[in-house]
């Protein structure tokens, strides 16, 4: 799924956009250890990407990216 298929918050923000990729390969990566452990390792990637969001709006970005992939 497109991050500008997003329509809530900062998730299509187009400076957000352009890790997605590596978020969503992070997590789908690490799913095989668990839904936890996949978002952390997501939530990580985009972290190291954006260090200027609070962790919270971190989780939640990601979240919502994992999420509407998963409604298609």
């Amino acid at each position: 799924m497109s991050c500008k298929n997003i329509t809530f918050d900062g998730a299509n923000d187009p400076e957000r956009c352009k890790c997605q990729g590596a978020v969503m390969r992070a997590y789908k990566g690490m799913k095989h250890e668990g839904e936890k452990t996949a978002l952390a390792a997501a939530v990580r990637v985009y972290s190291f990407h954006h260090p200027e969001d609070l962790p919270v709006d971190a989780s939640l970005t990601v979240e919502r990216w994992v999420h509407a992939e998963h409604l298609h």
